[in-house]
This record gives structure tokens, sequence and C-alpha cells, in this order.
């Protein structure tokens, strides 16, 4: 009999201001990347 056991991590991020503005800067960029390509997909 085999047994997994799935365990999970949870860290509470407390960023600087600077790291903030980084962090939405960077989801940003990802959002744009991410529609542009699902857009280029949708027209195909």
């Amino acid at each position: 009999m085999l047994i997994v056991m799935r365990t999970a991590y949870q860290y509470k991020l407390k960023p600087n201001k600077e790291q903030v503005s980084t962090i939405e800067l960077w989801l940003d960029l990802l959002r744009r990347q991410y529609n542009y390509r699902l857009g280029e997909r949708l027209r195909q």
C-alpha cells in the first residue's frame, strides 16, 4: 500500500513600498503579455 502525503507551505509576504511597486509593475507587464498572447491565439 502506497501512501502519498502532500504538504503545502504558506508564507505571508510583507514587502516594503519599493518592493510593492516592483511587484505591481511585474504583474501589470505579465497581465499585458498574457492578454496579448491570448488575443493572438483567438484571432487565428
